[in-house]
């Protein structure tokens, strides 16, 4: 029976190292279950209105112009990948992108005038048009480089918009069309702690293919394996005699 005993306090020892984490695995998807992904993802005070229709009786500029006019601008190593015609701000305006449809600048298509970076008003004005509930704008900061870890993996630049309400938004607005990247709010803050702790990912929060996650999975499938074991040892055993009938 010594084998027996070896493995109950191996069992006992697995059981302590991995608690906290299966604590975690547990508590993080009881909570990914109680929160409303849309919530979480902020379209509950999302604006839905589809965008204006495009002036074209303003529209004075070609696609071709519109990165002439780009051209003028004088940014080395600058690559004019794709052109779009939409509504910016209320006017007509050639989105010019590069390789990886990413934007480079706005061309207004009836003056020409080419914007690298809009206004922090600008920026301001969109999130608090895409935020519906009556908010208060707290503050409004370029982000250039270094985001912040909640804008991991988006495009900069951007303007980070912090808005006065209750879930704590913050809208980020790219800096060059001034359209809406992404939101960010409590329930997000929320999922998204609760996620680093689900995939054991502490820094970015992303990654669930490593080495720490591998681990406590496989510990916690030999804390499950061998408590299955040990609980089948006090299994009542049935005797392999049989009494005979009386007579």
């Amino acid at each position: 029976m010594r084998w027996k005993n070896q493995l109950y306090v191996a069992h006992r020892w697995l059981a302590l190292i991995i608690s906290l984490q299966l604590l975690a695995w547990s508590v993080g998807g009881f909570t990914f279950s109680i929160l409303d992904i849309d919530n979480v993802h902020g379209d509950w005070e999302r604006n839905f209105d589809p965008p204006p229709p495009i002036d074209w009786s303003a529209v004075r500029l070609t696609p071709a112009e519109a990165v002439e006019r780009l051209a003028e601008t004088r940014v080395a190593g600058e690559v004019v990948a794709r052109v779009g015609l939409r509504t910016v701000f209320g006017r007509p305006a050639f989105e010019l992108l590069n390789a990886e449809l990413l934007p480079i600048a706005v061309v207004d298509a009836a003056s020409g005038e080419v914007t690298r970076r809009i206004s922090p008003a600008q920026a301001a004005k969109a999130a608090l048009d895409d935020f519906v509930p009556t908010a208060a704008l707290s503050s409004v900061q370029l982000i250039e480089n270094d985001p912040p870890l909640e804008f991991r993996g988006k495009p900069l630049p951007a303007y980070q918009v912090l808005l006065d309400h209750p879930k704590n938004p913050h809208i980020y607005v790219s800096a060059v069309t001034g359209d809406i990247v992404t939101r960010r709010n409590r329930p997000w803050r929320i999922f998204d702690f609760f996620w680093m702790l689900h995939i054991m990912d502490y820094s970015e929060r992303d990654d669930f293919n490593h080495w720490l996650l591998t681990t406590a999975s496989v510990l916690a499938v030999l804390t499950s394996a061998s408590g299955l074991v040990l609980w089948s040892f006090r299994l009542p055993r049935r005797s392999g005699k049989r009494r005979r009938p009386a007579t």
